[in-house]
């Protein structure tokens, strides 16, 4: 386990309703910092917590980027207002060592979609594009293109070599995710997913791993579409 400072920023764009929400993020903050405490004996420290309110996703991503670099945190560990995240998340992610790391979680609305994205060849207009990633490894952590940024883990030295603005909507093509990891792919920077960390997402329904399974056994067409991840090296490396 690397020594770290990791800040904890929580993107928020209004009024946060989700009592299961809230109440996995203070959970996971208070058993890694024991855990980092205790086990660790404070080589690793959670050296902020904070949440935007009220602010446009990308310009929110933006601003807590920025609070990290003019810190001397080590690292930025960013979520969202509907990621009910498991309680394991902050050390599974950092024990990986990737200057980016996320959990693996899966998209509102979209019976079981994970929120994993590969980079393809893009029309001119949008050098953002992704396409959904269907099927990807279980048994333990592979490279991706784009995992969202609901529960990643990020390294201080990501925001020092990507450009600003890290994120950004304007153009209202794509998401401010697939922006920013598009920045980070032509930086040369590798990213990584972690299926030791499954996180549900909240809307008015929870949508989790148990919805992506259910997916894979009752629709065949599902896993024939879309890429899969992990079936040659080729695919792995990006």
């Amino acid at each position: 386990m690397p020594k770290a400072k990791i800040m904890w920023g929580m993107v928020a764009y209004g009024p946060f309703p989700f009592a299961p929400v809230y109440a996995s993020h203070l959970r996971a903050i208070a058993w890694a910092s024991r855990y980092f405490a205790v086990d660790l004996a404070g080589d690793v420290e959670i050296s902020g917590a904070g949440s935007t309110d009220r602010t446009y996703t990308h310009s929110a991503e933006n601003h807590v980027a920025q609070e990290l670099l003019d810190s001397d945190a080590t690292h930025l560990f960013m979520t969202e207002m509907d990621m009910v995240l498991p309680k394991h998340a902050l050390p599974t992610l950092l024990e990986l060592d990737k200057p980016v790391v996320s959990g693996v979680y899966f998209l509102r609305g979209s019976n079981g979609q994970p929120c994993l994205y590969k980079k393809v060849l893009t029309p001119p207009d949008n050098p953002y594009v992704h396409s959904p990633v269907h099927v990807f490894p279980t048994t333990g952590p592979f490279r991706i293109d784009c995992p969202g940024l609901g529960c990643v883990l990020i390294q201080r030295e990501v925001f020092e070599r990507v450009p600003t603005p890290w994120f950004d909507l304007s153009a209202q093509k794509y998401g401010s995710d697939m922006y920013f990891y598009t920045k980070v792919k032509q930086a040369g920077i590798e990213v990584w997913a972690h299926p030791g960390v499954y996180c549900d997402q909240m809307d008015y329904t929870r949508i989790g791993y148990r919805d992506y399974v259910k997916r894979m056994n009752s629709d065949p067409d599902f896993a024939k579409t879309g890429f899969i991840i992990g079936m040659d090296e080729k695919a792995l490396r990006g």
